[in-house]
């Protein structure tokens, strides 16, 4: 029987047009009806995750920024944190200054750039039509090096994207020369940067020594490379058709595509034996 399902929001749970099916918000409110835990289980930041999982009625724990933090749903309080050490974050930024790219940081709940663009200019879009409480905080710094010496304790993750895939090896592999941190990436175009042993995967198994729930009834629902971590820790690994190869290569089971309700349909065949 299982307790709890992790379930990954782009590519994953939204669709292309980042919204949740009716198929998907059903199978899901039964699943919670049966007493499982639906925890969102995110690179996003804290606020752009609760979002979602407010919509589909979750009260369990948000985990943001790709298992850096995990936040109650109730009250919004900080169960789990793994910030960087500020020199650390000063080695990635220079990394990125060298190469020019874009980049964003994500400090607590707000997000860092020295320019909008790519997915910073995104949430400033959506941010104009959703209410104040569900708006990510976004902040355009004049000096990136500067801001980060001035928040020490608050940063959980980078993100850098390019649409020129060549560059983005380039700069990923000089981030991979820095022993303090793990790189991973969430969609074709990015990469992601936290800390050592951060991962979706040592998130769930903190959330095991919180709730007693073993990782062999917990499902992890993802798509890429960032959640092959919680496939190898869930009892049960469930990817999207649409994923990357290497994450449905580390999968125990491949499902629908976000566009074709892959969610309910693993909820469905998984915990609410519709066959």
């Amino acid at each position: 029987m299982y307790r709890l399902v992790a379930i990954d929001l782009d590519g994953t749970l939204l669709n292309m047009d980042k919204e949740i099916s009716e198929r998907n918000k059903k199978a899901i409110s039964q699943a919670m009806e049966k007493g499982v835990k639906v925890v969102v289980c995110s690179g996003r930041v804290y606020t752009g995750a609760r979002l979602y999982a407010k919509e589909i009625g979750s009260r369990d724990p948000i985990i943001a920024c790709n298992g850096a933090v995990i936040t109650d749903k109730i009250d919004g309080k900080i169960i789990y944190s793994d910030y960087m050490d500020v020199e650390v974050s000063l080695k990635i930024n220079r990394i990125c200054q060298k190469h020019g790219v874009y980049y964003h940081v994500y400090a607590g709940d707000t997000m860092l750039t020295e320019r909008l663009g790519f997915t910073s200019k995104k949430y400033y879009e959506r941010n104009r039509s959703l209410p104040s409480e569900d708006r990510v905080d976004i902040e355009v710094v004049q000096n990136m090096e500067a801001k980060l010496k001035s928040i020490p304790d608050t940063v959980l993750k980078f993100v850098i994207v390019n649409d020129d895939l060549q560059q983005l090896r380039k700069v990923r592999a000089d981030m991979e020369q820095l022993r303090e941190i793990d790189v991973m990436s969430s969609n074709f175009d990015n990469f992601e940067v936290m800390n050592k042993g951060v991962s979706k995967g040592s998130a769930l198994a903190k959330l095991t020594d919180i709730y007693g729930i073993p990782a062999q009834q917990m499902i992890a629902i993802g798509d890429n490379e960032n959640d092959i971590s919680m496939f190898e820790y869930a009892g049960m690994s469930i990817a999207m058709d649409n994923g990357e190869e290497i994450a449905k290569a580390a999968a125990n089971y491949i499902t629908a595509s976000n566009e074709a309700d892959g969610v309910a349909q693993a909820i469905e065949k998984f915990i609410l034996a519709k066959g």
